[in-house]
């Protein structure tokens, strides 16, 4: 029983050291990686002729593997076709072995020659060396006046397809008056946009699509 103080001693005169040598390395790794500010960073893809110019106050560099995390980034492709569109979002991840980018932590996707469309979701993966980008979680879609609810989609760059599983389509329909006269929803399976002709195709298995129509003035 005597020993017994002894023994507890020597742990908590250990203990600290163990910390220290932790905290040191930490340190390490912090101290060794690159912070930029008024970051900026622009890609050309001849391909198909796009540009994608990323945007940020502030940006690290991982000098194990390049990695770049970006804060607060703005990401604009700009396209000769007239595909071009801003995403805005609170974090970004650029990833220099599979030259793709993972935006996440608010994200918004702005079509730059249409403010009122617009698209929000929570995180994206899009692969610069093709032209799809993968919204792996739930979408939500503004046009004008319309919402569109998905679970997932992804976008095409080239064909300026936008494709969603799972949504529920709401309009509201306006008289003469500005006054709202009907609201239309939809519920499909799947539904495709088409930027370039601006429309929606909506499509279910077995060909079952759910429409309603809720009429609110009736005079």
């Amino acid at each position: 029983m005597k020993y017994l103080p002894i023994y507890f001693l020597l742990i908590i005169t250990t203990l600290p050291l163990f910390g220290c040598q932790r905290s040191n390395k930490s340190s390490t790794q912090i101290d060794n990686k690159s912070y930029i500010n008024d970051f900026e960073l622009i890609q050309d893809n001849p391909n198909n002729q796009t540009s994608v110019i990323i945007t940020s106050p502030k940006a690290i560099i991982d000098p194990t593997n390049n990695d770049i995390d970006i804060f607060d980034s703005s990401i604009e492709l700009l396209n000769k076709n007239g595909q071009d569109f801003k995403v805005k979002s609170g974090n970004s991840t650029l990833n220099n072995l599979t030259n793709s980018i993972r935006a996440f932590n608010s994200v918004n996707i702005s079509f730059l020659d249409n403010q009122d469309y617009y698209i929000n979701t929570n995180s994206f993966d899009w692969d610069l060396n093709n032209s799809i980008i993968d919204i792996n979680n739930s979408v939500n879609i503004n046009f004008d006046n319309t919402r569109i609810n998905a679970t997932n989609g992804f976008y095409n760059i080239d064909a300026s397809l936008l494709k969603i599983d799972n949504s529920e389509f709401n309009r509201v329909i306006y008289n003469s008056k500005g006054e709202e006269w009907y609201k239309v929803k939809i519920v499909s399976d799947f539904a495709k946009w088409f930027k370039k002709d601006n429309t929606l195709v909506f499509t279910s298995n077995d060909k079952q699509v759910e429409t309603t129509i809720n009429l609110l003035l009736t005079q």
